[in-house]
């Protein structure tokens, strides 16, 4: 009798071992989330502030795209596995845009758009969709394969739904802080 009730104490032990190792994984994947949408924020909101700039918005407007407003750090935003756009493709009576990027070949991850419109502007995030799990799967994949991945960058594409059309509206790039090459 005395046996059953230690290994129900280790049973019991391990039990909680587990309940707080994922109630952790949890809460820091809330934590490194939160992160990400506060930093993704914040460069949207720096990306807005320099384009209330009147001349670079009458430049952009022509649609050649790689306008940069002055103010604003050439510095690349990088973080959350962001991914600068190249082109965009969608008419003025559009709803969706068509964005053109890179994707880096070893991230199995998928790609998602963050969307900020105003009346003159579209900015676009392009950045990888961090998931709530632990990719398992791909773990035993990277580890069972028989060479190391040889990460290059290919071109792809996502769709962006706005929430009224495109019009006469700059699309900007978030990641760079310029404006993006129309139709």
């Amino acid at each position: 009798m005395r046996r059953l009730g230690c290994l129900s104490a280790l049973f019991s032990l391990v039990l909680y071992a587990a309940v707080i190792a994922v109630l952790a994984w949890f809460g820091v994947q809330a934590y490194q989330h939160a992160l990400d949408y506060k930093a993704m924020a914040e460069r949207n909101d720096a990306v807005a502030s320099a384009w209330a700039d009147p001349a670079a918005l009458a430049k952009a407007a022509t649609g050649d795209g790689g306008v940069m407003p002055p103010g604003l750090s050439a510095q690349p935003f990088q973080q959350v596995g962001a991914r600068a756009t190249t082109r965009y493709a969608g008419t003025s009576a559009s709803t969706s845009l068509t964005l053109s990027t890179t994707r880096m070949a070893c991230e199995p991850a998928s790609y998602t758009v963050n969307v900020v419109e105003t009346p003159v502007l579209v900015q676009v995030l392009v950045h990888v969709d961090k998931p709530w799990l632990p990719p398992v799967g791909q773990w035993w994949q990277d580890f069972r394969a028989p060479t190391a991945c040889v990460n290059a960058a290919k071109p792809t594409t996502l769709t962006a739904s706005l929430a009224s059309e495109l019009g006469r509206r700059v699309v900007v790039d978030s990641v760079t802080g310029a404006s993006v090459k129309g139709p």
